[in-house]
């Protein structure tokens, strides 16, 4: 079963965003709501939302500084803009802040579902290439060999975090197992240190992308993000990749590292 998205809902009118809520809850989503734009930017800063649905003229912060806030928190969120007011210019103000759809208030509710609907998918999108793009970037520095590496510490070291034989040097970004240097690309490196600093502990699927690739997304998005990179790490790392020991997985919930014994 697919985990549902998880859309915000913000409008001064009490009829208005208990009407949309309803009707995005019978369409299967995840709805939280605000009534102005303070309570909708604590929101965003609480937990990710895959859309923000939110209402163009509002007191004392109006939809625009709500998407410009929503940017600071959740720079992939899809973003539908509310008004009871068609303007021209307000439409281009909002393609310039990013704005997927620009609708009316008297839309009807079909039309915001379908909306509601090709806004997620063009996240997702969104998503997938960015996804693409960092997977083209490891393959990249793979080619090449290895990368310059910047001046390192007066150390020499920099941080060194130990999990059983495994062995991170987060200056260096290298992994070692029992002495043996790991073949690692940047985002495996920074998978496994997310996970190796959590050793023992389930980290969600959200929770590593968020670590590894600084950015928030929906569970389910961020498992198929996930996956293909613990499939590779698992190659590298686990003596059976088809079963492993070390990289366990927390059906539908996200991953757990084993900690490597001496």
């Amino acid at each position: 079963m697919s985990i549902p998205s998880h859309i915000l809902v913000v409008d001064d009118e009490t009829n208005i965003r208990l009407t949309l809520s309803a009707l995005l809850r019978r369409a299967g989503y995840e709805v939280a709501t605000a009534e102005n734009g303070f309570d909708a930017v604590a929101l965003l800063e609480q937990q990710p939302f895959d859309l923000l649905l939110v209402d163009l003229k509002m007191p004392g912060m109006d939809g625009m500084q709500v998407v410009d806030a929503a940017r600071q928190h959740q720079s992939m969120i899809s973003v539908i803009v509310l008004t009871g007011h068609g303007s021209l210019e307000t439409a281009v103000e909002g393609l310039h802040q990013g704005i997927f759809d620009y609708l009316l208030k008297t839309t009807e509710p079909g039309t915001v579902i379908a909306r509601v609907q090709a806004g997620l998918a063009a996240r997702t999108q969104q998503l997938r290439q960015r996804a693409l793009l960092g997977v083209v970037g490891d393959a990249v520095q793979e080619l090449r060999g290895h990368s310059p590496r910047p001046q390192e510490p007066a150390d020499g070291e920099g941080r060194t975090i130990a999990v059983g034989v495994l062995r991170l040097n987060t200056w260096r970004q290298e992994a070692m197992l029992q002495g043996r240097t790991l073949a690692l690309t940047p985002t495996e490196f920074r998978v496994l240190l997310c996970l190796a600093e959590r050793a023992g502990i389930m980290v969600s699927y959200t929770e590593l992308v968020r670590c590894a690739q600084g950015y928030d997304t929906a569970e389910a998005e961020a498992g198929e993000l996930i996956k293909p990179h613990i499939h590779h790490l698992r190659q590298k790392l686990e003596p059976d990749p088809s079963t492993p020991r070390y990289l366990l997985n927390v059906r539908g919930k996200g991953y757990l590292f084993s900690p490597i014994g001496e």
